[in-house]
């Protein structure tokens, strides 16, 4: 697959430690990066899990629609909220730069990155998606593929870190199919499910997580590029009710889902009984923050951020809203 460059950068270099009211600098504990959906910014979330705060937005110049945030904590995909160009923010020596990505369509109906980070899918309603990889050096088009033969709505994307194939779900509720696509080949089923929201791959892509929340269930695909053997892993006959999400840590030991109710379920891939906690909160999602298994419950806005901190003995913790700001940042629109 031949690489493109898209090389135009919208924005000089934006310093990180300016959104703390610091020193330009990137140094020191970081979680990783919120999408403020109110202020139409991206936020840094520094520290660690029980003693981080919200920062104040990247000074980015433009204002966001939507972003997509990369595993690594270290780059997002971002959506322009008056022209929907798309454009990559990353973290360069120290500083955050914004990146007009020329020749990638605007207004993607879906973006995803792989598990490194080093690549992403763009999906385009049409049933069109691009691929891009170097996202940690020179950003390129690396192929765009046409699945406007499979059915849709598409509801969950996947794209493994060698950007050689994609998992793609799509279809009507109560009869949703999961397919493995590669560029120049036909589509290959690898199960039926009543709904997808989520689909990951995870243990260097030879395993996948599937989360169908109408049937309350999360199953494991084991050797996705190859075999597709699925298995589930959790259901509501462990008492997951009213599932949002699931997820894996980053070794793919163990399992994390999280209920309507509050109730995050943690569990080993290996068996035994599930851990609960209660976040008391109404949870969004799990979105994987830096760490092995720290993740974001809750979207900012007037109340803390809730977080689950999955390590030798999980628990909930708390971070802060943003201080009140005097003057928001100035963007173009």
């Amino acid at each position: 697959m031949t690489s493109v460059s898209l090389v135009r950068t919208l924005t000089a270099v934006l310093s990180a430690g300016l959104a703390f009211g610091g020193e330009p600098s990137l140094s020191g504990p970081q979680l990783g990066l919120v999408f403020d959906s109110a202020t139409e910014c991206l936020r840094p979330i520094t520290g660690i899990p029980g003693a981080a705060i919200t920062g104040a937005p990247l000074p980015l110049g433009v204002a966001i629609s939507r972003a997509e945030i990369s595993p690594a904590q270290d780059a997002a995909l971002v959506v322009g909220a008056r022209r929907s160009a798309v454009s990559l923010v990353r973290a360069t020596g120290g500083d955050w730069v914004l990146t007009v990505l020329e020749g990638v369509q605007a207004a993607p109906a879906r973006m995803i990155f792989s598990a490194s980070g080093g690549a992403a899918a763009l999906y385009y309603a049409g049933g069109r998606v691009q691929i891009l990889t170097g996202l940690a050096g020179t950003p390129g088009i690396a192929a765009e593929v046409d699945v406007s033969s499979l059915p849709t709505p598409v509801t969950a994307l996947a794209i493994d870190d060698a950007a050689a194939y994609l998992l793609l779900a799509a279809g009507p509720p109560e009869a949703v199919s999961l397919y493995r696509v590669e560029a120049n080949s036909a589509a290959s089923l690898l199960g039926s499910f009543r709904s997808v929201s989520a689909v990951r791959l995870f243990s260097a892509g030879q395993q996948a997580l599937v989360t169908d929340t109408l049937a309350g269930a999360v199953y494991r695909i084991i050797d996705p590029a190859g075999t597709a053997a699925l298995q589930l892993v959790a259901g509501e006959g462990d008492g997951i009710a009213g599932l949002v999400a699931a997820e894996t840590d980053a070794g793919g030991q163990r399992v994390f889902a999280v209920s309507s109710n509050g109730t995050v379920f943690v569990s080993d891939f290996n068996g035994g009984p599930a851990t609960t906690l209660d976040c008391n909160c109404a949870p969004t999602g799990l979105f994987r923050l830096a760490g092995p298994a720290t993740f974001r419950l809750t979207e900012p806005g007037s109340g803390p951020i809730q977080l689950l901190d999955a390590g030798n003995t999980p628990r909930i913790v708390a971070v802060p809203p943003p201080a009140q700001q005097t003057k928001r940042p100035e963007v173009r629109r």
